[in-house]
């Protein structure tokens, strides 16, 4: 890493670059199972639609309406539960939610079946532990996601 530059700044590019050119980004003709997100208190808005394969989460789209951060945070929740099953896509619901209120990104499991998947770029939002009335912007993409995965049997 070059002098001068720390990781905060990379992931603060990267949560800018996301909100600004979303990948994924749009609707999605015949979504199997659909999810709403919205924060009266600041206006953001999101609605997450996904395809299911089988057992796969094969397709995700959002529609994004407020902040960077979440419209970063649904752009790069979409990407890293791609290809995961629902079960997946909920443990890993939790522990980014675990990450953003303590510093060790692994959350303590309850001894069941759960393991730990690997956050990915969703740890760019870790430095929100520091700034707790951002958290909610992060995570209001996945209070969508918890909607749409509500109608599947898990």
């Amino acid at each position: 890493m070059n002098k001068g530059v720390d990781g905060s700044a990379l992931y603060d590019r990267l949560i800018v670059e996301r909100a600004r050119s979303p990948l994924f980004s749009g609707r999605l003709e015949q979504p199997d199972i659909t999810g709403e997100g919205k924060n009266p208190l600041c206006g953001d808005k999101t609605r997450v639609e996904l395809t299911l394969d089988q057992d796969h989460i094969s397709l995700v789209r959002h529609h994004t309406r407020g902040c960077a951060i979440c419209q970063a945070a649904a752009d790069l929740m979409a990407e890293r539960i791609t290809g995961l099953k629902p079960a997946e896509a909920q443990t890993l619901s939790r522990q980014f939610s675990a990450m953003l209120v303590a510093a060790d990104v692994t959350p303590a499991f309850d001894g069941g079946t759960e393991q730990p998947l690997a956050l990915g770029p969703l740890e760019a939002f870790a430095p929100l532990q520091a700034h707790r009335a951002r958290i909610r912007c992060a995570e209001l993409p996945w209070v969508a996601l918890k909607e749409a995965l509500s109608h599947v049997d898990v």
